[in-house]
């Protein structure tokens, strides 16, 4: 038996010791594994040779230890309107005499394998993103380690701040959901958190900083800076959310970005200081956590079973901290996003820190 394996979108924590556990466990049983190199690019090409590689046991340990993705990525949509590229997927995995092909992505990567699925091709599922916001999994890989750079970051800025007596804004990623923000924001004790799925006023989070200063003061404490962590994919009532380029990619998606740098130039008129620092991609370029690790590993292991059961169009995911498969068609269901009523306390532009569930911490 041979698989193909592909990391497909951004690069996350979590892809290579998710190829690691693939690999070890097909190796167990006598499966090949071919690398297919920059997600559906690899097949979705005619002269795909440099594109293939393939994988044994000796990777199992160099990728087990590596952030991003070894087997690098790319934003390719093999079943895009503009360009269908069913066809020559379907050559390709016969050239290679693959019997399955295991997925690891997010939204777009996996949406476009649910759509090569119930076309005949035999996919399997490996959900990965640092935003966490995918349907039927309570877990995507990368999003751990996010969150623990989101926190180290907030950390070590909070002390530039305090020396400064600064409002800092800490942008971090989040087109649609807010969950690097709110979780990262309430591991860090920022000050204010702003998320997408809450549209606020300028003239809210201008109140909203004054009082928390004021407090400040009046609980006897000298300094008076705030941190307020803010998703790029926030943004101001009755406005978009701030585009750095118009460009679309195969999927559909602008770039987002400079929603912190805005607020920053917005509100320096209001306050003595104001700081603005993006995170972008040093969420994404950090050794995988521990979590990411071990759910990588077993998210491998669990994709080869699925594939030698015959469990096709299928991805696995986790929920209520156990293993199980679902169709990949539920990644194109509406995301996962924060329950604004529940999680959010809107008057102060921040995380109701005592509603807030164990479960969805875990």
């Amino acid at each position: 038996m041979r698989i193909g394996v592909l990391t497909g979108g951004g690069d996350a924590p979590g892809l290579n010791p998710a190829v690691a556990g693939i690999v070890e466990n097909a190796t167990l049983h006598g499966i090949e594994v071919l690398g297919l190199k920059r997600g559906w690019e690899a097949l979705a090409i005619k002269d795909n040779e440099n594109h293939v590689t393939r994988l044994g046991p000796e990777i199992i340990r160099e990728y087990s230890r590596m952030g991003g993705s070894k087997l690098q990525c790319s934003r390719t949509n093999p079943v895009s309107p503009q360009s269908d590229r069913t066809g020559l997927v379907k050559k390709n995995i016969e050239k290679l005499g693959l019997d399955a092909v295991i997925a690891i992505g997010g939204e777009d990567t996996l949406g476009a394998g649910a759509i090569l699925a119930e076309r005949g091709i035999p996919v399997v599922g490996i959900p990965k993103t640092i935003d966490r916001d995918l349907a039927g999994t309570e877990y995507t890989l990368g999003y751990d380690t996010a969150l623990n750079v989101i926190c180290d970051s907030a950390e070590r800025i909070s002390h530039t701040a305090e020396s400064h007596q600064t409002i800092f804004f800490l942008e971090v990623m989040g087109r649609h959901a807010g969950w690097l923000a709110l979780r990262g924001g309430e591991a860090a004790f920022a000050d204010t958190v702003l998320i997408p799925e809450y549209p606020f006023t300028l003239e809210k989070l201008v109140s909203v900083i004054r009082k928390k200063l004021e407090e400040t003061k009046d609980m006897g404490f000298e300094h008076t800076y705030k941190i307020v962590v803010v998703a790029e994919g926030a943004h101001i009532k009755g406005e978009d959310a701030v585009r750095r380029d118009s460009i679309l990619d195969e999927f559909g998606h602008y770039s987002l970005g400079g929603i912190g740098n805005y607020l920053k130039g917005l509100l320096e008129h209001e306050f003595h200081h104001t700081r603005y620092m993006a995170l972008a991609y040093l969420q994404r370029g950090a050794p995988p956590s521990q979590k990411d690790r071990q759910v990588g590993r077993r998210f491998g292991h669990n994709a080869v079973e699925m594939v030698r059961r015959g469990e096709f169009g299928c991805m696995v995911t986790l929920q209520r901290s156990r293993l199980v498969k679902v169709p990949i068609q539920e990644i194109r269901k509406s995301p996962h996003l924060v329950d604004v009523d529940r999680y959010y306390d809107t008057d102060r532009l921040n995380v109701k820190i005592e509603e807030t569930e164990l479960s969805e911490c875990s």
